[in-house]
């Protein structure tokens, strides 16, 4: 995978001291394996030979994921940050590899395994939380060692809140993090809505009670019960990815307004 998409990704936030973005944001997610993604449906050591092969390269993928993320819990904006004589050693966060993942995992993350799915929806989640503390220690960093506002001239007041503009390569992070878990909730909310047509479809066409040739209706209840604990049990995990979901995306709403001085500069 690395062979395809280094070369176009090198690409996705490679380039921390380029103005133009490499992770415009595309018109649908299909878009995303055309130019300038380049993305593929599967990575190119992505195993399907069976159910096992394909759960544990599904396994694979969340594992490249919360991976990063720790290495951003730890590094913080420090991993966007970059001199222009280190840009050739430069080690990008959000590489080609790492957006592969993401598209594969959201792409199909409606037949993921329920444990696979909940820990994709926990590491985006906490990549767009991570991030928005990246964007939110610019601001600290800022404040320190500055005079109040009070005693500040304008030209001062202005040189301080522009002192510290996000490299693109973040800028690109961020948008493709934040696109991707809007794609995730678009697609679980579809999947919802749908679930509940059929459903009462399928209230509407079946017959209210049936007998078993063992008489009565005492055997159809009890072959019920389990339908009905996994579809509960799989209600509430819906329900708490669905809130976590919600608090990540408002959290990015959140810290995209109080800190745009330090995510865009005006011309």
């Amino acid at each position: 995978m690395r062979g395809h998409n280094a070369a176009s990704a090198s690409g996705t936030a490679s380039n921390a001291a380029s103005s133009k973005p490499t992770f415009p944001i595309p018109s649908s997610l299909q878009d995303l394996e055309c130019a300038p993604y380049n993305l593929l449906p599967y990575p190119h050591d992505f195993e399907d030979d069976d159910e096992s092969a394909r759960a544990e390269s599904f396994a694979r993928l969340v594992r490249l994921l919360e991976d990063g993320n720790r290495t951003l819990a730890s590094a913080g904006l420090g991993l966007f940050e970059t001199e222009d004589d280190e840009e050739e050693d430069y080690d990008v966060w959000n590489d080609g590899e790492r957006v592969q993942a993401l598209y594969t995992l959201v792409r199909k993350s409606d037949s993921l395994a329920p444990g696979i799915r909940a820990r994709l929806v926990r590491a985006l989640c906490d990549a767009v939380h991570g991030l928005c503390e990246a964007l939110e220690s610019t601001s600290s960093s800022d404040a320190q060692g500055t005079a109040p506002k009070s005693q500040q001239t304008p030209a001062a007041a202005t040189a301080v809140s522009s002192a510290h503009v996000v490299s693109q390569g973040f800028r690109d992070a961020l948008a493709c993090h934040v696109y991707m878990l809007f794609t995730l909730m678009f697609l679980t909310e579809s999947k919802e809505k749908l679930g509940k047509s059929l459903g009462a479809t399928t209230t509407a066409t079946t017959p209210s009670s049936s007998k078993s040739r063992n008489g009565g209706n005492k055997s159809s209840k009890k072959k019920k019960k389990n339908p009905n604990n996994s579809a509960a049990i799989e209600g509430e995990d819906l329900a708490s990815s669905r809130l976590a979901c919600a608090e990540a995306m408002h959290a990015a709403s959140l810290s995209m307004s109080l800190h745009r001085s330090n995510l865009w500069k005006r011309s």
